[in-house]
């Protein structure tokens, strides 16, 4: 950052510089509400949701039905990154599988109602759309099960921090 801050001084002068510091503090002022937010929702979320329903709905041994409930939330959540991430985040520290939370994400990613509905829908043929969520459709599962493949006995993150 003080390299670029640097960069920028030396090719276009302190103005230039300062201009830019004001329309990030625009942007941060704004995201830094929405980040308390996502914040508390994961805390909170962490609280609500008791680990044993967690486990036995998402959790390791939950297979294909825990994977297929996650695929479902990732796409009729709503929202952006500040509502998946601090769900995905409540779910791992309440004991939700790996593979669990990677296939909600890729299919909060990928396969959203929200964004389907009202971004694709409304430009974009309804036949390319059909198309792109049958072809989406079965990578949460795959990644899911990569994930579980590939991380089998590793702690996560979550884990150590808790």
């Amino acid at each position: 950052m003080f390299a670029a801050v640097g960069i920028v001084y030396y090719r276009h002068g302190a103005q230039h510089v300062l201009d830019i510091l004001a329309k990030d503090s625009v942007l941060a002022l704004d995201i830094a509400p929405k980040v308390l937010a996502a914040v508390l929702l994961a805390a909170w979320l962490r609280r609500l949701l008791p680990k044993e329903v967690v486990a036995r709905h998402f959790g390791h041994k939950s297979g294909i039905r825990g994977m297929s409930l996650a695929v479902f939330a990732g796409v009729i959540l709503p929202g952006g990154p500040m509502t998946a991430f601090p769900l995905a985040i409540a779910f791992s520290q309440g004991g939700a599988a790996l593979s669990v939370i990677v296939a909600f994400l890729t299919s909060w990613l990928l396969l959203s109602a929200n964004r389907t509905i009202v971004w694709e829908m409304a430009f974009i043929d309804n036949q390319i759309v059909g198309w792109r969520l049958l072809l989406c459709l079965p990578v949460p599962y795959l990644l899911g099960f990569a994930a579980q493949y590939l991380y089998r006995g590793k702690a996560l993150i979550s884990d150590r921090i808790t």
